[in-house]
């Protein structure tokens, strides 16, 4: 009697561990999702207002986000019944350093039209990621 109830106290731990770690997991993603938010809107204010430095602000604001999607913790927070999430997420991530690179790039040529379709290509980047993987 006395192991099955350490059985059931050790399993409980466990499993209340493994739920609180993967909150952390989803508030720490909501968390950068909510700064990328800020980041785009930074961008796109800076753009409106020719200021490439606040721009550029907002581009290292982003990347500095594209960590969690890089990771492999991204996993836990991912839903499970999709099984190609991770790697979309991945790719996700990748596309959206390239075109915040070229961004940059492109604002110190100052070339402001080819900066602004990298902007629309970070957006579509977020917005194909929400209506796969949040099923909009």
């Amino acid at each position: 009697m006395k192991k099955l109830l350490s059985v059931l106290v050790a399993g409980g731990i466990i499993f209340g561990s493994l739920n609180a770690a993967e909150t952390d997991h989803r508030s720490m993603l909501m968390k950068d999702m909510r700064t990328m938010l800020d980041a785009m809107e930074q961008i796109q204010r800076g753009g409106l207002y020719s200021s490439t430095d606040e721009m550029k602000a907002g581009i290292k604001k982003l990347q500095g986000t594209l960590k969690t999607l890089e990771s492999e913790e991204i996993k836990f927070i991912l839903p499970k019944d999709q099984v190609y999430a991770y790697k979309f997420a991945q790719k996700s991530a990748h596309m959206l350093r390239l075109y915040s690179d070229d961004m940059i790039t492109s604002i110190d040529a100052g070339r402001m039209d080819n900066a602004l379709d990298d902007y629309h290509q970070l957006l579509k980047q977020c917005t194909s990621c929400h209506i796969r993987i949040r099923n909009w």
